[in-house]
């Protein structure tokens, strides 16, 4: 634990990562570049991940799939630069290696539980 240091940045992140770039999100319904970077950042992060993650009620989405409502949502929930740099990622990602696997899952709470 005393490898943690605060950093406001992540605070911004997790706050506004609901926020949508034309003003329709979350918590303030910040707009544009009113929304802290970080958060526009962590917003596209994690809407790829919850498409490309399995659920309890869904398997991963396709990656053409996923690859279309980043596209979808670029200028109106994502900054479109921020959207623009994922879409590049995932027309690179030619094996879909990005998405969360189950052994990476595993491997990661192993660890975990080994530092506790």
């Amino acid at each position: 634990m005393r490898d943690i240091h605060e950093d406001k940045r992540v605070c911004y992140g997790a706050k506004y990562h609901h926020e949508r770039y034309d003003g329709k999100g979350y918590p303030n319904g910040l707009k544009g570049d009113a929304i802290p970077e970080i958060a526009r950042i962590i917003a596209v992060a994690d809407a790829y991940d919850a498409m490309t993650s399995d659920r309890s009620y869904r398997e991963a989405l396709p990656q053409e799939v996923v690859r279309e409502e980043i596209l979808k949502g670029r200028g109106t929930q994502f900054d479109p630069r921020i959207a623009d740099i994922m879409l590049e990622m995932i027309a690179d990602d030619k094996d879909y290696s990005l998405r969360q696997k189950e052994e990476k899952i595993h491997s990661v709470l192993h660890r975990s539980r080994q530092k506790l």
